[in-house]
């Protein structure tokens, strides 16, 4: 994909590398999100792709479970919507 490589870690322990695809704010929810991948296929051959909620303390950055119904909602909406924009844009490249 392209995109830039971030490293997830648990407390001390590295947990991984993942391809960062995407973050944003969404002030109607107070947050700022991330969009990523482990580069993982489903059983179509989909790329499967993972979402979280960005939170700040001390200077650094954590990754937190959405676990709002409400909250996921929205976010899949605008998931949706950046899809099938990027999908779209393929047809003119």
């Amino acid at each position: 994909m392209g995109n830039k490589t971030i490293t997830l870690v648990n407390g001390y322990r590295e947990v991984g590398e993942v391809e960062h695809i995407c973050a944003f704010e969404v002030p109607e929810l107070n947050g700022k999100y991330i969009i990523y991948t482990k580069n993982e296929q489903d059983k179509d051959g989909n790329t499967i792709i993972y979402a979280g909620k960005i939170t700040s303390k001390d200077n650094k950055q954590f990754l937190e479970n959405i676990k709002d119904g409400d909250e996921w909602e929205k976010l899949k909406k605008i998931m949706k919507t950046m899809s099938k924009y990027s999908l779209e844009g393929e047809v003119y490249v």
